[in-house]
């Protein structure tokens, strides 16, 4: 039998290239051609925004054109990056994550030419040939894809220590090409000389949220390096918690497309609503009229989305799990919406607070985001509103206004909110008065909702962003400046010598003015995550307390479901063919953030 949860699957790389096909909504047209371009981009979109179907969509176009124009498309995932963690780097000869970045990418490529370009395999046989060290086997391509994919494998999964045993795995050409990103390169424009092609676009997702701080930096470093007339990378990005590095400029070694939406936008409306329209009336027709007797409801599920369709099917979903598409049911209410909202961000929040365990470096910031918002922000505003709302034909605020110098000490707190699509930060500097200029942060929708200080779609479209209609916080501003403070503090450089009480926040300090030690910052600990992570309890899984149950009678760990075949899964009782696969999937999630 089929399930809702197989129409409003939330993750796109869920859904086979059909489904893709059938459920993509043409929205973003522009951003779409911009990904097709022969320029470097950076998709930037907060989590579930929808980056990853517009880039899916976008390498399916390149193929049904392919024969036009010869522009070859490759959607490539780096979901399992975090097993490079485990190998320790002893020398400089090779570098793991590197080389399997470059495998990856380089078996993509591989695997979409021998789809798109069947009649010249024999070319693609004898142009790895060169490659893997050897003359042209009897199974021709096919034993190298084979070596491609056991390498690979080995570099997740295989029992290596450090990196100076990658040289014993496979030939030393290949090792050089893929350890050497100019090497690389090389050979990608040999392949598409050899194959006539006009332009090989890369289409890297979820390329900054997936790996490390330390891979995201040596990624963009490689990114930069494969910029070439015939090679197009694009890159999916987060606002504010992505580790360029040194050597790579925004703007300068790739153009940014931000993908924004707004709640006070009809036409943004109708795209969420076109999305769910398609799902779930493929589902069951009966649930989308029951959504739209009323049109207040499925508007406001719509504007609760916050531009992230994600967050709109977890509504759906929720509504269906409270039973509130029955046979009886006439229509969606009101308290039946706000109820179903209230479980998907208080699931949010949970999501939110477990960021800790990946985000190491912004676990302060992330208590102090979660306070910001639940103890102070959202609680004034009900109160501001609360008394507009007794004056007729007084504009409402769905968001507030943070002076310039202020958000720069809180830069940090606002962008982890907004990467959690919790907020959304419009970076254009308005006069806020006196001489002051603020950024001004909206609230995700829901929060406004569920706490009761909008009730219908008719209240977030009575919203204004003047600063006469909004409230504005300062340097001055007593709580703010105690936060600034909280962070300062966790920012500090102590002096070495243990005898010694000197302390500064100046960075510049190496060494302590008055003993001459050097100066040191708690850092945090420099375990790897990939170790960290897989020590976390099965109790962080996105499973039911059932499932889990079950599984910890087996399973100590997330990192041995990590590593599990689903036959070990399975001897698990209860936890058969579909169950399995979903306990596997969930610990590869968790690993993937």
């Amino acid at each position: 039998m089929e399930s809702l949860g197989d129409f409003i699957t939330d993750r796109t790389e869920s859904l086979d290239e059909k489904g893709i096909k059938e459920f993509f909504v043409d929205y973003r047209k522009a951003e779409l051609n911009r990904l097709l371009d022969s320029e470097q981009y950076l998709l930037e979109g907060s989590r579930g925004v929808g980056k990853t179907m517009l880039m899916k969509y976008a390498a399916l176009k390149t193929e049904e054109k392919f024969e036009e124009d010869s522009v070859l498309g490759v959607w490539i995932s780096f979901e399992e990056s975090i097993r490079l963690e485990r190998i320790r780097i002893v020398n400089n000869d090779n570098d793991p994550f590197l080389q399997w970045t470059m495998g990856k990418i380089l078996l993509e490529v591989l695997l979409k030419l021998k789809k798109l370009k069947p009649s010249h395999l024999d070319d693609l046989a004898n142009s790895l040939s060169s490659i893997f060290g050897s003359a042209e086997p009897e199974d021709g391509y096919f034993k190298y894809f084979s070596i491609l994919e056991k390498y690979i494998d080995i570099l997740e999964k295989g029992d290596i220590v450090d990196n100076s045993e990658l040289n014993e795995t496979v030939s030393a050409d290949l090792i050089r090409i893929l350890d050497n990103p100019y090497a690389f390169k090389k050979f990608l424009l040999e392949l598409i000389e050899d194959f006539s092609i006009s332009r090989l676009v890369l289409l890297f997702d979820e390329a900054a949220h997936v790996f490390s701080n330390e891979q995201q930096e040596k990624f963009f470093t490689f990114f930069k390096s494969l910029r070439d007339p015939k090679i197009a990378c694009k890159a999916s990005v987060y606002p504010g918690v992505t580790n360029y590095g040194k050597s790579f400029e925004k703007g300068q070694d790739a153009k940014e497309i931000e993908i924004s939406w707004s709640f006070s936008s009809k036409k943004d409306i109708k795209y969420i609503k076109d999305i769910l329209k398609i799902r779930i009336q493929a589902y069951n027709k009966k649930y989308w009229e029951l959504l739209t007797v009323d049109s207040n409801i499925i508007d406001l599920i719509c504007v609760c989305s916050n531009g992230n369709p994600r967050f709109a099917f977890h509504i759906i979903d929720a509504l269906e799990m409270a039973h509130d598409f029955n046979e009886s049911s006439k229509r969606i209410t009101l308290q039946q919406l706000v109820n179903a909202v209230r479980v998907v961000i208080e699931t949010k929040w949970k999501e939110f607070a477990t960021l800790k365990n990946r985000l190491l470096k912004y676990s302060v910031q992330i208590d102090v985001a979660d306070k910001l918002i639940k103890q102070y922000l959202i609680s004034n505003l009900k109160d501001w509103n609360n008394k507009r709302k007794i004056k007729e034909s007084t504009k409402l605020s769905a968001g507030f206004y943070v002076e310039t110098s202020l958000f720069d000490e809180l830069a940090k707190v606002f962008e982890i909110l907004a990467y959690s699509n919790l907020v959304s930060i419009d970076h254009k500097k308005k006069s806020i008065g006196q001489g002051f200029y603020g950024f001004y942060i909206t609230f995700n929708p829901s929060l406004v909702l569920v706490d009761n200080i909008f009730q219908s779609v008719a209240d977030f479209e009575n919203v204004s962003i003047a600063i006469e209609n909004n409230q504005a916080y300062y340097p001055t501003t007593t709580y703010m400046n105690g936060i600034v403070k909280t962070l300062k503090i966790t920012s500090e450089k102590n002096c070495s010598n243990t005898k010694c009480d000197f302390v500064t926040e100046d960075e510049s300090f190496m060494f302590c003015p008055k003993c001459g030690n050097s100066m040191e910052k708690d850092e945090v600990q420099d375990e790897s995550l990939y170790k960290i992570m897989r020590s976390h309890s099965v109790d962080n899984l996105r499973l039911s307390d059932k499932i889990i149950a079950r599984v910890k009678s087996k399973f100590n760990n997330i990192g041995e479901i990590y590593d599990a075949e689903l036959s070990d899964i399975q001897e698990i009782s209860y936890i058969k063919e579909v169950r399995s696969a979903m306990v596997k999937t969930s610990a590869i999630e968790y690993m993937a953030g």
